[in-house]
């Protein structure tokens, strides 16, 4: 009978680690919530979802920070991007 190979146990890797880095800790995410709201305490909510999701809030946390829905956080994402986005580009002469 052939044997079976043993398992060998999986090292982590790069990519596992990152992962566990992106989450961070509770304290952290407290932290990056606050500094979030003191840097857009004066904005209007549009302004402040645009910014805070230029920063790497996604729209959920925004919205829970800025107290509207998801939706709104979208929208004016959405608007903001259209207004000042990327203007269409020339068509090459061939």
């Amino acid at each position: 009978m052939a044997r079976k190979a043993a398992r060998k146990a999986r090292a982590p890797t790069a990519a596992d680690d990152g992962e566990q880095r992106q989450q961070g800790t509770p304290a952290l995410d407290r932290i990056a919530a606050l500094l979030g709201l003191y840097v857009v305490k004066d904005m209007e909510a549009d302004e402040a979802s645009v910014k805070l999701g230029n920063v790497g809030f996604s729209d959920k946390e925004i919205a829970a920070l800025i107290g509207v829905t998801v939706g709104y956080v979208r929208l004016a994402r959405f608007r903001a991007k259209k207004k000042g986005g990327r203007k269409p580009r020339k068509k090459k002469a061939a």
